[in-house]
């Protein structure tokens, strides 16, 4: 069986990509334990209506953003995931969490 290669798109695509706004920041996380739900999603209030700016204010997140697992960082990698996202790598104590940070753009009912 065989797959596909994924090409990640160029830097003029990126910077192509259309502007809709306005764009509000989310990170996503797994809850402690058997906490209930399983997974939280933090959407922040503050709407950009620039996504350069939103972009700018989800990697300033993903580099400060402390989510309540691990208790204690002892280490944090950043990626960047696609045009609009981070993931976030958190090294605990004992243990490795991840969390996503990305932009989201309301949209309306049709």
């Amino acid at each position: 069986m065989s797959y596909l290669n994924y090409e990640p798109a160029g830097e003029g695509e990126v910077a192509s990509a259309p502007d809709p706004g306005p764009w509000r920041v989310a990170v996503e996380y797994s809850n402690g334990g058997n906490a209930k739900p399983p997974t939280v999603i933090d959407i922040g209030t503050t709407q950009y209506d620039v996504r350069a700016e939103a972009l700018a204010a989800a990697r300033q997140t993903a580099f400060e953003h402390v989510p309540p697992d691990p208790w204690s960082i002892q280490g944090r990698q950043v990626f960047r995931d696609g045009p609009g996202g981070f993931l976030v790598v958190l090294q605990g104590a004992t243990t490795t969490f991840h969390m996503s940070v990305r932009l989201l753009s309301p949209l309306e009912a049709p």
